[in-house]
């Protein structure tokens, strides 16, 4: 098959990756075929099959535009089994003192464990641990645990858990820091050394502690895994880089470069790919790479990583969609991609 076939095959892919019409792989049959997708009686006018397990785990989550007047979508903060914490969005039912509803999603027990077991994630706060809160001003949470917390297996796991806290807290929108209180008492750090002395905000998941000289800032990068083979959830990683070099062209350089240092993640770049250019015009960043991503034909890795790509780029503001293009004589060029709203949801 030759390069600019390859690549019409992942035009088709890019332009129906999230937009909840028909199932990719039958797309990419059709194509090579040219027979029309037949309909089975067992799927639903979007292709997904009635009993498939994307009726459990639709990453596009198109039933959040429903109205219900009983829940809520939230964006609650698991972990995986390498540590990584992972934001998932999922509804929660309508009640007073939603917050706390939220943060007892993610205790140990074992309807938490057999939601998320199809996941391939685990609850970050440890079983029996009770949970008060308390809103302050300007944004501020006070958020107590019992000692439970002070019960965890090591530094790494301590981290996940404050970041786990934190940022479940603060999807709130009148929620912006949080002070973690242990048996009503603020204590400076907990028993690995994770600092809890004072009110925390975002900006640290997963972060990877790279040393940069000079100022820095920190850039969320996104990858993947499959742990279960049903499902594929996707993690901001916190990677610090110099404050004179961040850009949306920057971005996508490091993305590239962080591939093999996050041990149980995956980005399906094929070595050697490397990005020229990324220039951001209406609200579309088109990104100029080398004709090492044509080698990129198997459908469910091209997903995942335009998917990557776009959260990744997402993270800056003015972004809304991405255009992929292959340097060559005669350039290759995809149609507009949509970026997901969220990056996980059950």
């Amino acid at each position: 098959m030759n390069k600019r076939i390859v690549f019409l095959v992942l035009i088709i892919i890019f332009a129906f990756l999230l937009s909840g019409c028909k199932n990719p792989i039958d797309i990419f049959k059709s194509f090579i075929s040219g027979k029309p997708i037949e309909q089975d009686e067992n799927q639903d006018p979007n292709g997904i099959e009635n009993e498939d397990i994307d009726d459990l785990l639709d990453e596009e989550f198109n039933d959040l535009n429903i109205s219900d007047q009983d829940t809520r979508p939230i964006t609650l903060y698991y972990k995986d089994s390498n540590g990584y914490i992972v934001p998932v969005v999922r509804k929660l039912k309508k009640e007073e003192g939603i917050a706390k509803a939220a943060l007892s999603s993610l205790v140990d027990s074992p309807e938490n464990r057999s939601d998320l077991k199809i996941l391939g994630l685990e609850p970050v706060l440890p079983a029996n641990t009770k949970i008060e809160l308390a809103i302050k001003e300007d944004g501020l949470i006070r958020a107590n645990f019992s000692d439970e917390i002070l019960n965890l297996k090591d530094k790494k796991e301590e981290e996940g858990l404050v970041n786990a806290i934190v940022y479940t807290l603060t999807e709130f929108e009148t929620i912006d820091k949080v002070q973690i209180l242990v048996n009503n008492e603020i204590r400076e750090s907990l028993t690995y050394g994770t600092k809890v002395g004072t009110p925390i905000s975002r900006g640290n998941i997963n972060n990877l502690h790279n040393n940069i000289e000079g100022e820095s800032e920190k850039l969320t990068l996104y990858m993947y895994n499959n742990p279960t083979g049903e499902y594929t959830y996707f993690v901001p990683i916190t990677k610090n880089v110099s404050s004179s070099s961040i850009n949306i062209e920057s971005a996508l350089k490091e993305l590239i470069d962080i591939k093999d240092e996050c041990e149980g993640l995956e980005l399906d770049f094929p070595d050697g790919t490397k990005v020229f250019s990324v220039n951001l015009e209406n609200g579309i960043a088109q990104a100029n790479f080398s004709q090492h991503l044509i080698q990129l034909t198997n459908i469910e890795k091209a997903n995942n990583l335009t998917k990557a790509i776009g959260l990744t780029l997402k993270e800056f503001d003015g972004v809304q969609g991405v255009k992929l293009v292959i340097d060559g004589d005669n350039p290759l060029e995809s149609d507009i991609i949509n970026i997901p709203t969220f990056a996980n949801s059950f």
